[in-house]
Parts: structure tokens; sequence; C-alpha cells
């Protein structure tokens, strides 16, 4: 009688995990634009950067410099850091971070480029399984006055692990590369986590493409000297 309940009890978990697998799956997850403040960082290996927790990471930027890091909390590791060159003192950069309605879903940070108030579009950083990816450089803004930001336009799910930024359908989205204004249902971007350094890439359906190789910075086993601004080697480490 024992070993029948013992071999019950065994299949009852069995199927009660394999049902939370299919359904965590199958689960189509929403994200949100959230409003995170930052913390002026001193006295840390990121003086004058703009700390922002997002929960698991730590993302740390200096706008002046145009650097990010980003920091998983669970080991401490630095495991991104970015810079788009040489600074450009006319630039600056707003964060926007769009999080997930479910935990221990990728957590996504717009990095945008401001120039004399006006977005000259956005630096998109995916955060997941404890590592930080840079995904490519969206070239456009919204068609409000001068450059407004995309990123109130913007409507980002995921499913069955890629991630799709589309837009609402009316807006009006402005290309700095062709000068041209589409429809927001005409622009659409994907991500496939599984492949997140391929970075960014259009929609079947979107008529506005991305052209040329827009993940042209750093890749994320490449750190950046604060000092030097030179490519620094560095092992990949996963902490899951």
């Amino acid at each position: 009688m024992r070993k029948i309940f013992i071999i019950s009890l065994l299949m009852f978990s069995l199927i009660t995990l394999t049902s939370a697998q299919q359904s965590t799956a199958g689960v189509s997850v929403k994200y949100t634009l959230s409003d995170l403040q930052g913390k002026k960082m001193a006295n840390s290996n990121y003086n004058d950067y703009m700390m922002y927790a997002t929960g698991r990471y730590q993302v740390f930027i200096n706008s002046e410099l145009q650097k990010v890091a980003i920091v998983n909390i669970t080991n401490k590791k630095e495991v991104l850091a970015w810079g788009a060159g040489e600074a450009n003192e006319y630039t600056k950069y707003e964060p926007h971070f769009f999080v997930p309605d479910f935990k221990n879903f990728p957590i996504i940070l717009m990095l945008e480029e401001v120039i004399d108030g006006s977005s000259n579009g956005q630096h998109v950083i995916l955060m997941d399984k404890g590592q930080g990816f840079y995904c490519g450089f969206i070239n456009l803004a919204a068609d409000k006055g001068e450059g407004a930001s995309i990123t109130k336009y913007m409507q980002i799910n995921m499913k069955a692990g890629v991630i799709m930024f589309t837009f609402m359908p009316d807006a009006n989205i402005f290309s700095w590369e062709n000068y041209e204004i589409y429809k927001g249902k005409e622009v659409a971007f994907e991500v496939d986590t599984q492949n997140a350094k391929n970075g960014l890439k259009s929609s079947q359906a979107s008529a506005y493409k991305l052209t040329g190789n827009n993940v042209n910075y750093p890749a994320p086993e490449e750190k950046l000297d604060n000092k030097t601004n030179e490519k620094q080697p560095q092992k990949e480490e996963y902490s899951w």
C-alpha cells in the first residue's frame, strides 16, 4: 500500500511539473514602460554613473561618457560593459526600462540618444539569464515635434522566446536613415532570446527594414576599460 502511495505521489509530481513547464513555455508576456529612478554613485567603481536597480541587475549609466555597465547582483559580476565609442558632447543618454508582467523573464533597456532635446533613436540592451546583451540601434523617432521618443508609442510582447517590438497602429514613425515617415503598423522588430547576440531584426511584415550591421559595438564577452576605452578580453560567466 505504501509503495502504491509513493508511486502515485511521484506520478502526480511529474504531471504537475510537466503542466507548469508547458504553461510557462506558452505564456504570453507583456512589457510595461517603467519609471525607474536612478541614484548617483560615488566612492565606487562607477563614480559619477547613475545606478538603476531592476531587481536582478544593477544598471550603471554615464550619460556624459556615453557608457553603460550591467552587474548581475547574484554573483556581483559585470556582465556587460558597453560604450558607443568616443563620447560626443552634444549627445546625452536617457534610459527607458521595459519590465515584464511575469518574474524571471528578460528585462529591456532602451537607451535613447538625445541631441539638443531631439531623439536620435534607441540602443536596445537585453538582460536575460544573468547576462547582458547589446542588440542594436533603432534609428527612429516619433514624428511629433522635433523628434519625440518612440518609447511611449511602443508595444512590447514576448512569446515562445521571441520578443516583439511593435507600435501603436496610427503613430507616425520617422526614420533618420531615409527621412521617411511610416505608420506604426508598418514597423516591427524582434529579438530571439536564444540568440540574443544576433541582435534585432526586422519582422517579415515590417515595411521599414533595418539595414547594415546594427550590432557593431562591443559584444557581451568584451569589456571596455573605463580609462583607455579599449576592449579587454573577458570569459563568459554563467550564473544559471
